[in-house]
């Protein structure tokens, strides 16, 4: 058994950290993020675990779990993994953040890299992010950071943008058949539709309305599937595995980034409709952004 195993409900998240580590891109900056606390710092320590195991498997990228590195990240006494806490239960204050700026510049005690886990990023109020923007910009070679959120929107684009995200899945959540039937219709078709059929989707939404959060939650659901699979090329653990010749399918044909554009699009149409932006503009918005990220996939 891997660190990774020990998060099974996350291997979406998973199969994109061990891409990152088997291809050898991990950025020094990410931000995980999720409304669990416990799964937020359980992928983070895996993640962290794998980094530093010294006799990694060379064909997942998981953790042997057996080396003296991995016992001491299991233990919580690793010395070049950092769980950076702050002491009050609602605040993470700049001086707790100018303290973790100090420490990145000790270099690691016995790995190649040193890394920081930090909990309730969210918690960070402006001045406090700010603070932490030049080490996320010129990080030391040797420094790898996993900011952990309940919501990337608590982050400031800054941040945002420094950072590889990692968006963990919600829990299984049973839909309206009918609101579920609505929401794949939209994901078969929206590849080659126009304008006009966008509006049309958009008007049989409206009849939605109040399960817009059912419906963002469908979308968000299926691009991860989509980012699963063509990160792992794993056909076990998708949300939707009835529908894996078209989440193959779609896999092949868009791009990271497309698929990457996608969920920020469905977060910001999440964020307007709870600000009472106007909810035919919201949803043709993300349906074009969907489009436009779909262009030349066959549903």
């Amino acid at each position: 058994m891997g660190a990774f195993d020990r998060i099974p409900d996350q291997k979406h998240a998973a199969a994109i950290l061990q891409r990152a580590i088997l291809a050898d891109r991990v950025s020094h900056a990410w931000l995980f993020t999720g409304p669990s606390a416990s799964d937020l710092q359980t992928l983070a320590l895996a993640f962290a675990a794998a980094l530093q195991c010294t006799d990694r498997s060379p064909s997942s990228g998981d953790a042997c779990m057996m080396c003296k590195s991995c016992r001491q990240a299991m233990d919580g006494n690793h010395p070049d993994i950092r769980v950076w806490s702050h002491e009050k239960a609602r605040t993470f204050s700049v001086g707790e953040v100018r303290s973790l700026v100090q420490d990145v510049s000790i270099r690691p005690f016995s790995s190649e890299r040193k890394i920081y886990i930090v909990p309730d990023a969210h918690l960070m109020r402006q001045e406090a992010q700010n603070a932490l923007l030049k080490t996320l910009e010129e990080p030391p070679e040797y420094v790898v950071l996993i900011l952990l959120s309940q919501s990337a929107d608590a982050m400031l684009e800054t941040i945002r943008s420094r950072c590889q995200m990692v968006e963990l899945a919600a829990k299984s959540t049973e839909y309206d058949p009918q609101i579920r039937m609505a929401a794949e219709d939209i994901l078969a078709g929206i590849s080659s539709w126009d304008v006009p059929q966008i509006r049309a989707a958009v008007r049989t939404l409206e009849e939605y309305k109040t399960s817009s959060d059912s419906f963002l939650s469908l979308f968000a659901s299926w691009y991860r599937d989509v980012l699963y699979f063509k990160a792992s090329m794993d056909p076990d653990n998708l949300l939707f595995p009835e529908h894996l010749t078209r989440i193959r399918t779609a896999s092949k044909n868009m791009s990271y980034e497309g698929i990457q554009s996608v969920l920020d699009g469905i977060r910001t149409a999440a964020q307007r409709l709870s600000a009472n932006v106007d909810f035919n503009l919201t949803m043709e918005l993300l349906l074009l952004t969907m489009k436009d990220a779909a262009e030349g996939v066959s549903m």
